[in-house]
C-alpha cells in the first residue's frame, strides 16, 4: 500500500526534484525506492517496538512530540545517508531530494490515517504491513490479555 503513495508521490514531487538536481533518468526510480525502504524500515520499526504513539502522532494533524520529531529525523538521515552512499549523489543533492519529498509524503500519510478517528492506527498498520490488532502480535496480545484476566 506504501508503493501506491510513493507512485503519487513520484507524480507530485518528481518533475520539482528533477528540476532542482542534476539527476539522470536512471536514479529516478530508485530514489523513490529508498524513500519507500528507509520509510518503511523505520515507522515499522517504530510499530513494533511499541512506540505507535509516536508514530501515530507523527502522521495526524497535531504538532509533533519530541518522539514524532524523532523520527521524522530518523526518516530523514536515513534517506539522506542511503542516497548519498547507494547513488552516488552529493549530500547537498540528497539533503534537498528529501527536503522535497519527505513533506509531502508526510502529509499523505497523514491524510490516508485521517480516514479513520484519531485513535485507530489501522491504517498506518495497512500502509507499513505491521501487525495491528488482526495481526499475529495482537492476537497474541488478546490472548494472553484476556488469559491473563481471568
Amino acid at each position: 500500500m506504501l508503493e501506491q503513495l510513493i507512485n503519487s508521490l513520484k507524480s507530485e514531487v518528481g518533475g520539482q526534484i528533477m528540476s532542482q538536481t542534476n539527476l539522470s533518468e536512471g536514479h529516478f526510480d530508485q530514489i523513490f525506492s529508498i524513500i519507500n525502504d528507509v520509510t518503511k524500515k523505520e515507522v515499522a520499526g517504530h510499530i513494533l517496538s511499541g512506540k505507535l504513539s509516536e508514530v501515530m502522532n507523527l502522521f495526524s494533524n497535531k504538532p509533533n512530540t519530541d518522539g514524532a520529531n524523532q523520527l521524522q529525523s530518523n526518516i530523514s538521515s536515513g534517506v539522506i545517508s542511503n542516497l548519498t552512499s547507494k547513488l552516488g549523489l552529493s549530500p547537498e543533492e540528497s539533503n534537498n531530494i528529501a527536503s522535497v519529498a519527505l513533506p509531502e509524503l508526510i502529509n499523505m500519510i497523514t491524510k490516508h490515517n485521517n480516514s479513520t478517528p484519531d485513535d485507530d492506527p489501522s491504517p498506518l498498520h495497512e500502509l507499513f504491513g505491521t501487525p495491528g490488532n488482526s495481526g499475529i502480535l495482537g492476537t497474541a496480545k488478546n490472548l494472553l490479555g484476556g488469559f491473563l484476566n481471568k
